[in-house]
């Protein structure tokens, strides 16, 4: 049995992740009650779910909802394996599978975990293309890549509205690189998802098209113009990641991102762009920057191993490397099982 195992790991890692991640999974899903960010209901399960008060009926969305986002590890993967090699891009996967708040978003219906598989796909479409030019694989951009690209970006913005900051970087990004029609065609795309899911939904729910949008930026308005900042600018993005990502591997991860921000634009720019505007608007609910913490991880990640492999000083101190990150495992482990005590319930 034991020799099963071990070959089926060998021939394959990624499934195996992913089939371990799916166990933490419904485990979440299954003595995981209520929320702890009881205000970011999923504003489209939000109605229905109301209408239905069926406990099974919730714990079935919960398991669609963490099979569903297993695409997160997939598509990471895929990003890692483009930019990067296939041994980082399994060491990436296998950390968005076991950071220790991951099984307990994806199992509940939180918009900004629902919203990281279409930003992921769009961005993969994106980087993908990017890449393939670099090498000579490919001549020009293909336009209808950018296309879905853009229409992946805006079902994303259509989940949850405040990724449209993510967006913006892409675009942004784009513009530096200066590929002109991979811009004008990933907003095409990003038109048509929007004007789709937004009228067909509202229409359905609401009677007329584009409600919830314009209420969101009509309060977005009102939010960024009327209010005092009390808290230190930097606090909640910057305690999120170091905290979310489970120091001190936090630490190398982040050091990482910036060490790389220019080699890597299409992510490092949206993502940073979207941890920027919590900083100088920050909010006391971390789960707001929860749709970049895959990117920032790819970057980050993959940035501090290329690092890491060029200095001297590490090469000459592996074990004091081992040690890091067996701490940094420990403080996952410990956080997992914190976040498991404290939402604990039978449903």
């Amino acid at each position: 049995m034991k020799e099963k195992v071990f070959f089926f790991s060998i021939r394959h890692p990624l499934l195996l992740i992913l089939l371990l991640a799916m166990a933490l999974k419904v485990v979440a899903a299954v003595f995981t009650g209520g929320y702890i960010f009881d205000n970011e209901y999923f504003n489209y399960y939000k109605v229905p779910a109301s209408l239905l008060e069926n406990k099974w009926l919730v714990f079935s969305i919960r398991l669609i909802l963490a099979t569903f986002s297993l695409l997160v590890i997939t598509f990471s993967y895929r990003i890692v394996k483009v930019i990067s090699n296939r041994k980082t891009a399994l060491e990436t996967a296998f950390l968005l599978a076991f950071l220790w708040f991951m099984p307990y978003v994806s199992a509940h219906p939180l918009p900004q975990a629902v919203t990281m598989p279409f930003l992921l796909y769009g961005t993969l479409l994106i980087v993908k293309q990017d890449y393939l030019l670099s090498i000579k694989e490919i001549e020009k951009f293909h336009r209808t890549t950018f296309i879905i690209a853009g229409f992946f970006l805006g079902l994303g913005f259509s989940v949850w509205y405040q990724s449209i900051l993510y967006y913006i970087g892409i675009i942004i990004a784009l513009l530096v690189l200066k590929n002109w029609k991979g811009v004008l065609m990933t907003i095409i795309g990003f038109v048509i998802a929007v004007c789709i899911t937004q009228s067909i939904f509202d229409l359905f729910i609401w009677g007329k098209p584009f409600v919830n949008m314009i209420e969101f930026f009509k309060n977005s308005g009102v939010y960024l113009f009327n209010r005092n900042i009390q808290t230190p600018w930097f606090y909640y993005s910057f305690l999120m990641i170091l905290i979310g990502m489970a120091p001190p591997l936090s630490l190398m991860v982040t050091f990482g991102f910036f060490k790389v921000w220019r080699k890597y634009l299409l992510l490092f720019l949206p993502t940073f762009l979207f941890l920027l505007y919590y900083m100088i608007f920050p909010n006391t609910n971390g789960v707001y920057i929860l749709p970049v913490i895959p990117t920032f991880l790819i970057c980050g990640f993959v940035g501090w191993k290329e690092f890491k492999r060029k200095s001297v000083f590490w090469s000459k101190n592996k074990r004091l490397l081992l040690y890091l990150n067996v701490l940094a495992a420990i403080v996952n482990l410990v956080l997992m099982v914190l976040i498991f005590i404290k939402t604990y319930n039978f449903i």
